[in-house]
């Protein structure tokens, strides 16, 4: 009867329901959106603890529903969609079904009220019926018993819900509720909607290695093949959690070996993803800038397999290009120039032009046209920052070896202009290969002053090899990060040098050295920095003057030197705290600029290399699961009583679920409340015992106040008695 009745009508609905919604005015839209939900609260007022939302919001949240009304005429089938999506959202916001009955009936109340036409108030009451409908079974199916305990937030909750599970499926309850074509993951809706306490307890019972006696259960590959990005995740909106996943990769063996213990680290998916390619693990981890993370073994154990196998070499190359251009550098502008019996020596002034030459079409081209083409590439990609509002600065010169790169390149660039080899071959070419020539004597000394800080560039490009070590890489990150005290130490002093210069000026003295600002402050620096051949007692007959020269040395070599040594030993034991960790972020950082242009079919032999598709042993004899690295480290590093694979006997069935493991949940919990139990008792005890004394010793202080006064009243009453 229901198909007879409908069969046919839904085209004149759909006429109906779509010429009534376009007809309505903006302004009595609104009335309408605003009267349902006066309805709806009238009639449910618990629904107003599920509408807490913005005005607007609320409004969106209507024209929605008339917009689903209208569209499942024309698009059932994207619809039907998105309302599975659209119910699992329903699921994870812990919205009762009992709710949409009383909204749909609210709807079509103010509907009723707004129209007279009955067919289109029919078609909006059965398109909205379906809909709710709908979204009514998308919630049931959707709202499991992990999904509930995950909305509750409970550990206790979620370690009873996944008992249940059967061991074969156990990860998949955890990390896919499927409705239709929609799925939602119970771990990403609790970290997205900072349920962090069931987000903990979802990867940690999804990295605990269980086995039976026919295989092992983990679940490391059904996490990261179900989520490929939740270290991405993780790092923007849990980065707390980080550490819980990593400790979940690691196995540890409790028997060592002539002081060796056994450690898998199971860091497949963060080298290598699904599609071949290098991971976005250390990308990510960069991303935090936290020195901490980056010392957890499992971040060390990626960061040197990459570096060692595959990135040492590669970097060491494209770094030999540098080091053959400084020392084509220093032996064209330091060595053969300055030794004065090589002057007259036609085969020498060949060497030095060439060697120049070198510079200028080798090291500046190549640098010139490197920054060009990735300053293009961000440029086009939008990956840029504005200096002053107005000047694009791409990503690839927002770090310092960067810019030193791009100065150097300038720098050379200033020393090919000005270049005295160039200049004597239009003047002088009898003479030439020579840079001595009448034409350019003018040009010499600005040659000279780009040559050194063009040398002294150079030199500090090579600060970028200290990453081969991590020792001495931590060792500049420390010089790097002390250097802001410094700044600050030298905007102080700047400021004395004026203000004492300035002041020594207007003084009327004889004094040469101090006649003017510039000459006071020259001299009070030198003074400063103890480079001053002149003594303090030549200004005796000046007081004035020596008193002011006293007050400078004062401020500056006694208050801000001895202020800058302690903030500098400040810093220090800061960043000391952090150095291998800092250390190690500028090499990740140095593998994942690598990485980026690295060829893929040499990342996929490494790949294959490291043998990731073959199993892990445990202990001798016991072959675990693929995906992993077994590596020794020593006995002492870590303490290890016990074997954190959980091994049960019986049944190895995939189908039943573990037998003990809600017993030993709740062992554990036990413990816990005996433990904090203990506490409270121990608590309260130290508390009685407190006030029971301190009672006491008012009481006996009060006693042997008593005898005292009774003591003396003896004394005065046998006085009396021989006075009588």
């Amino acid at each position: 009867q229901l198909l007879v009745k409908t069969l046919g009508a839904s085209y004149q609905w759909e006429v109906a329901v779509v010429k009534f919604f376009s007809s309505l005015p903006e302004e009595h839209r609104y009335k309408l959106r605003a009267s349902i939900y006066d309805r709806f609260f009238e009639s449910t007022p618990a629904g107003q603890e599920y509408f807490k939302q913005s005005d607007t919001r609320l409004h969106f949240i209507v024209e929605k529903v008339f917009s689903f009304s209208q569209d499942i005429y024309s698009e059932p089938w994207q619809i039907i969609d998105d309302l599975s999506a659209l119910g699992l959202r329903h699921v994870g916001y812990g919205v009762p079904t009992d709710m949409f009955a009383p909204f749909v009936n609210a709807c079509v109340d103010v509907i009723r009220e707004a129209t007279e036409d009955s067919v289109a108030l029919e078609g909006f009451k059965w398109s909205l019926g379906i809909v709710s409908k709908q979204l009514v079974r998308t919630v049931a199916e959707g709202s499991t018993i992990v999904m509930k305990a995950v909305n509750a937030n409970s550990r206790k909750m979620l370690q009873r819900a996944i008992s249940c599970a059967p061991r074969g499926q156990r990860f998949q309850w955890l990390l896919k509720v499927q409705v239709g074509t929609q799925s939602i993951s119970p771990l990403y809706w609790a970290i997205q909607s900072g349920n962090l306490a069931a987000a903990e307890a979802i990867m940690q019972d999804l990295l605990v290695l269980r086995a039976d006696r026919e295989r092992y259960y983990y679940g490391n590959d059904a996490l990261f093949e179900r989520h490929q990005d939740i270290i991405n995740c993780l790092c923007r909106e849990a980065p707390m959690l980080i550490p819980i996943l990593l400790d979940g990769l690691i196995w540890r063996s409790p028997r060592t070996e002539k002081g060796l213990r056994r450690v898998n680290y199971y860091v497949k998916h963060l080298i290598v993803n699904q599609e071949g390619e290098p991971a976005e693990f250390l990308r990510e981890i960069c991303s935090t800038k936290d020195p901490k993370i980056m010392v957890h073994p499992v971040v060390v154990t990626v960061s040197d397999t990459l570096w060692n196998g595959l990135v040492r070499n590669h970097f060491l190359l494209s770094r030999l290009w540098f080091l053959v251009s400084l020392l084509v550098f220093m032996l064209s502008e330091c060595i053969l120039p300055k030794e004065r019996a090589l002057e007259g020596v036609y085969s020498v002034r060949v060497v030095v032009f060439f060697g120049r030459t070198f510079m200028y079409v080798v090291t500046m081209a190549r640098l010139l046209t490197r920054l060009f083409w990735k300053g293009c590439k961000d440029l086009r990609r939008g990956k840029y920052k504005k200096v002053l509002r107005c000047i694009p600065l791409p990503k690839s010169l927002h770090n310092a070896m960067a810019l030193g790169n791009l100065t150097l390149a300038v720098l050379l660039l200033l020393m090919f202009c000005y270049e005295p080899m160039y200049h004597c071959l239009a003047s002088a070419p009898e003479e030439w290969p020579t840079y001595y020539c009448d034409d350019v004597e003018d040009l010499r000394w600005t040659y000279s002053a780009l040559g050194l800080l063009a040398m002294a560039v150079h030199w500090f490009l090579m600060v970028d090899l200290a990453v081969f070590s991590t020792g001495l890489s931590a060792f500049v990150l420390v010089c790097a990060q002390v250097l802001s005290e410094i700044g600050r130490f030298l905007v102080a002093l700047v400021f004395l040098l004026l203000t004492f210069g300035s002041a020594i000026s207007v003084l009327e003295h004889p004094y040469f050295e101090m006649r003017d600002i510039p000459s006071s402050v020259l001299c009070l620096f030198s003074i400063t920095i103890l480079l001053y051949e002149d003594d303090y007692r030549t200004l005796m007959e000046e007081p004035a003057l020596l008193t002011a020269v006293l007050l400078f040395v004062l401020a500056s070599s006694i208050l801000l030197m001895n202020l800058l040594i302690a903030q500098l030993n400040s810093s220090y034991v800061y960043i000391y705290q952090d150095m291998v960790g800092f250390a190690r972020l500028n090499r990740a950082q140095k593998i994942v600029e690598a990485l980026s242009n690295f060829n893929r079919r040499h990342f996929a032999n490494f790949v294959a290399s490291l043998g990731f598709d073959q199993p892990v042993e445990f202990n001798q004899g016991d072959v675990g699961v693929a995906g992993g690295l077994q590596l020794t480290e020593p006995a002492s590093a870590h303490v290890v009583l016990q074997d954190s694979i959980l091994r049960f006997g019986g049944s190895c069935s995939a189908e039943l679920e573990w037998p003990e493991e809600t017993k030993r949940s709740e062992d554990k919990d036990q413990l816990g409340k005996v433990e904090s139990l203990a506490k409270k008792l121990l608590r309260r005890v130290t508390q009685e015992v407190k006030t029971k004394g301190g009672r006491g010793g008012s009481n006996l202080g009060s006693g042997r106040q008593g005898s005292k006064e009774t003591s003396e009243s003896h004394h005065a009453s046998e006085a009396s008695g021989v006075e009588d």
